[in-house]
C-alpha cells in the first residue's frame, strides 16, 4: 500500500498561534544549523528548543517530515524569488550557467535551505527537490525560447538539477560547503548532459 503524503501543515491565523509557529520554525532551523544535517532531529527536540508543548507541534505538523517539508517549500519559494532574472540570450548554455551560479549563491547565503535540499532524509525528498528545481529550470529555458517544449527536455532539466545537486552534495559532505572547484564540475556535467539530450 502506498504511503500517504504528509498533509500540509496548518497555518496559524491568530497572533498567539503565529508566534508559536514562528518559534517552532526558528527552533527547527537552529537545530539544522547546529547539526549540519537533518539526521536525528525530532519533534521532541524542536518542541524543547522552541519552549512549546509537544502538542503545539502536532497541531501544526503531523511528523518531523511534515515540518521539514514546510521548511523546504518555504525555502523553494524564497530561492525562486531571489534567483536573478536571466538576460535574453541566444545560447541556452549562458542561461544554464547563470542559473547554476544563482542556485549555488542562494545555497551559500541560506545554509538551512542548502541542507534541506542537498541532505534530505529520504529518497522521496531527493526526487522532490530535483523535480521542483528541474521544472523551474525548464520554464526558464523554455520561456526564452532556448529549448523545445517537450517531455524529454523537461525530464532532462530535472536530471540536470539532480546532477548539479549530486556534485554539490558531494562537496557539502566532503568540504562542508559548495566549493568553486565542485561548482565548475557541476557546470561541466550539466552542460555536457543537456548538450547530449538536445543533440538527439
Amino acid at each position: 500500500m502506498a504511503k500517504k503524503k504528509n498533509p500540509s501543515p496548518r497555518q496559524p491565523t491568530r497572533k498567539p498561534g503565529i508566534e508559536r509557529y514562528n518559534r517552532i520554525v526558528q527552533a527547527a532551523e537552529e537545530l539544522i544549523l547546529e547539526r549540519g544535517s537533518l539526521e536525528g532531529i525530532t519533534l521532541e527536540a524542536v518542541a524543547k528548543r522552541a519552549n512549546v508543548p509537544r502538542v503545539s507541534l502536532y497541531y501544526f505538523f503531523d511528523s518531523i517530515e511534515s515540518l521539514f517539508d514546510a521548511l523546504y517549500q518555504r525555502g523553494i519559494q524564497k530561492m525562486l524569488a531571489e534567483l536573478p532574472q536571466a538576460p535574453q540570450s541566444a545560447d541556452w548554455r549562458e542561461t544554464m550557467l547563470l542559473y547554476i551560479d544563482g542556485v549555488r549563491n542562494f545555497y551559500l547565503r541560506n545554509r538551512v535551505e542548502m541542507i534541506l535540499a542537498l541532505l534530505p532524509v529520504s529518497l522521496v525528498a531527493v526526487n522532490q527537490v530535483s523535480q521542483d528545481f528541474g521544472k523551474a529550470l525548464f520554464q526558464l529555458l523554455y520561456r526564452q525560447g532556448l529549448v523545445p517544449k517537450t517531455r524529454p527536455v523537461m525530464l532532462a532539466c530535472e536530471m540536470c538539477s539532480e546532477l548539479a545537486d549530486l556534485v554539490w552534495r558531494k562537496s557539502l559532505i566532503e568540504k562542508g560547503t559548495l566549493t568553486p572547484a565542485y561548482n565548475r564540475e557541476a557546470k561541466r556535467v550539466v552542460i555536457a548532459y543537456l548538450e547530449a539530450v538536445l543533440a538527439d
